[in-house]
C-alpha cells in the first residue's frame, strides 16, 4: 500500500473554489475531487503550525508537548515495515522536542527572498532586532508564568520606542523545488510500500514571491512592497487600508494558483509512476489564515474557523468513498485513517482521532494563543463554536453568525455548560510551553523563519 499525504500551510478551506470560494485558486484539486471525497467540514486542532502539526501527526491535542514519547503516523508505520519520509521547508518538525519518527526527513530550507529580505536590513534595525531577542525571552516568561497584565504594561512602551524592529522575514523553498524533489523520491519508491508526507508553504507569508505570473494581480509585486506590506500587516494591523489588504488576498490566492500549477505536476508524476490508481491521496492543511477578519492578520488569534476551518480531500481504494461527507471532522481522524490503510487487521495505537469515514459528527476542540493573551480553548459542533481562556468565555451561533462576530454567551450560558463539558481532561491547564531553545544560529534562524521566536508571532 501506498499513501501520499500533501500538506498546505496555511491554507483556509474558503479560498478554494471547491469549497464555495469565487475564485478557482486550485484547479488541480479537481483531479482529487473526482474521485475522492470531498470532508466540507473538517477542521485543525490548532491555529498555528507548532500546535496543529504535531497534534494530527500524533492524533493527541497535546503531542507537542511530549513528542519524544507519543506514537505518531510515521513512527507506527515505520514499524510495521512501511517506509516513510516527509518532504519539505520547514515543516514545523524542528519547533517541539522529540520528532516525528520519519525514517527520511527532507528540509529544503528557505530561499533568496529570506536571504536577501534580512541581509537588506539597516543597522539600526539590526540592532534593535538584538534588543527584541531579549524582550521575547522576558516576554515568554511573563507569558509562561500567566503574568499577561505585566506584559500588556510593558509591551506597549516597548512596542512605541521599537516599533516594527522584531518582525521577522520569512522565505521558503518554492513549491517548484518541493515538487522536483517529491517526483525524484516518489519516481524511486514506486515499487514500495510507502507513506510520503509533502508539506507545501505557498499559503504561508510572504505572500507572491514565488510567481512570476500572479493570477490575481496584474504583474509581480516589488519584493520590497512585499516585505512593507507583510511589516504593516504583522505589527500595525489596524494601519493596513482596504486596498491593501486587498492586495493580500489577491497575493494569497494567486500563491495558490502557482502551488496549483504544481500540484498538477505532483499528480501527473503519482498517475505515471503507477501510484494514483490503488495508492491513497490525501490533502489538506495546518491552519487557516486570517485577514483582519477579527483584527489580525496571519494566523496569530483565536481559533475562529478563518484559521481552523481546513479543506479535506481523501482518494482511496480501500473504503467504499461517498462524493462528499458534510458531517464535522477533525485533522486527529488523519493518523487512525492512514494507520488502517496499511494495518487494516492491527490495533490502532493510542489514537485519540477516529477513522474519517466512520462515526458521527465530531465535536472539535482546537487550541490557540492569541498574541500576548492567555492559551484559548475552542469547542465547535455543527451548530456553535464555544471559547475559552480557563476565565472569559465566548459563544457564537455558527448558523446565524458564520462570521463569528456576536457572543452569544450571556444569552445560552445552557450551551456554554454543555460545551464547557466537552473541553478533553487537561487542555485548559496544559503546559503553555513555547517552542524549545534554540541549540545555535542556525537552529535560531530555522525556528524564527516560522515567526515562532518572534515576539509579535
Amino acid at each position: 500500500m501506498q499513501t501520499l499525504l500533501i500538506t498546505v500551510d496555511s491554507l483556509r478551506a474558503d479560498h478554494l473554489g471547491q469549497y464555495g470560494y469565487d475564485r478557482d485558486t486550485m484547479p488541480a484539486l479537481d483531479r482529487l475531487t473526482d474521485e475522492g471525497t470531498v470532508f466540507s467540514n473538517a477542521f485543525a486542532n490548532g491555529a498555528y503550525t507548532r500546535v496543529s502539526i504535531p497534534a494530527f501527526q500524533a492524533s493527541q491535542h497535546l503531542a507537542y508537548e511530549h513528542l519524544d514519547r507519543t506514537p505518531t503516523i510515521a513512527s507506527t508505520l515505520s514499524n510495521a515495515g512501511v517506509e516513510t519520509a516527509v518532504i519539505g521547508t520547514q515543516t514545523g518538525i524542528g519547533l517541539v522536542d522529540g520528532d516525528f519518527g520519519f525514517d527520511e526527513t527532507i528540509d529544503l530550507g528557505r530561499d533568496e527572498y529570506y536571504e536577501e529580505a534580512n541581509r537588506e536590513r539597516s543597522l539600526v534595525d539590526r540592532v534593535q532586532n538584538r534588543v527584541n531577542q531579549s524582550a521575547t525571552t522576558v516576554s515568554k516568561l511573563l507569558q509562561e508564568s500567566g503574568l499577561y497584565r505585566v506584559y500588556d504594561v510593558l509591551q506597549r512602551p516597548y512596542n512605541r520606542v521599537f516599533g516594527e524592529s522584531g518582525f521577522q522575514y520569512l522565505g521558503y523553498t518554492s513549491a517548484e523545488e518541493v515538487t522536483d524533489r517529491a517526483l525524484a523520491w516518489l519516481e524511486s519508491h514506486a515499487d514500495s510500500d510507502f507513506f510520503l508526507w509533502v508539506h507545501y508553504m505557498e499559503a504561508h507569508r510572504p505572500y507572491g514571491v514565488h510567481d512570476d505570473d500572479p493570477a490575481y494581480h496584474e504583474a509581480p509585486v516589488d519584493a520590497d512592497r512585499v516585505k512593507e506590506l507583510m511589516k504593516k500587516a504583522g505589527t500595525r494591523p489596524a494601519a493596513v487600508t482596504e486596498a491593501e489588504r486587498q492586495l493580500m488576498r489577491d497575493l494569497y490566492d494567486s500563491d495558490l494558483r502557482y502551488c496549483s500549477r504544481h500540484l498538477d505536476r505532483l499528480f501527473d508524476g503519482v498517475e505515471r509512476f503507477g501510484i494514483w490508481e490503488d495508492g491513497n491521496v490525501l490533502f489538506s492543511s495546518d491552519h487557516g489564515e486570517e485577514f483582519r477578519e477579527h483584527g489580525q492578520f496571519f494566523h496569530r488569534n483565536y481559533p475562529y474557523d478563518v484559521l481552523t476551518h481546513v479543506p479535506l480531500v481523501v482518494k482511496t481504494p480501500t473504503v467504499d468513498e461517498e462524493a462528499a461527507v458534510a458531517d464535522v471532522r477533525e485533522l486527529l481522524d488523519l493518523a487512525p485513517t492512514i494507520h488502517s490503510f496499511h494495518c487494516p487487521d492491527a490495533d490502532a495505537p493510542s489514537f485519540d482521532g477516529t477513522h474519517l469515514f466512520a462515526g458521527p459528527s465530531r465535536t472539535v476542540s482546537s487550541l490557540g494563543q492569541p498574541q500576548g493573551r492567555k492559551p484559548t480553548v475552542a469547542v465547535r459542533t455543527g451548530e456553535w463554536k464555544y471559547m475559552t481562556d480557563g476565565v472569559d468565555e465566548w459563544l457564537y451561533d455558527l448558523q446565524e453568525d458564520p462570521g463569528e462576530q456576536v457572543d452569544r454567551s450571556d444569552a445560552r450560558s445552557e450551551v456554554v455548560e454543555e460545551l464547557r463539558a466537552e473541553i478533553p481532561d487537561g487542555l485548559i491547564e496544559r503546559e503553555r510551553k513555547q517552542p524549545r531553545k534554540p541549540t545555535g544560529d542556525v537552529d535560531r534562524e530555522q525556528l524564527e523563519a516560522l515567526g515562532y521566536v518572534e515576539l509579535r508571532d
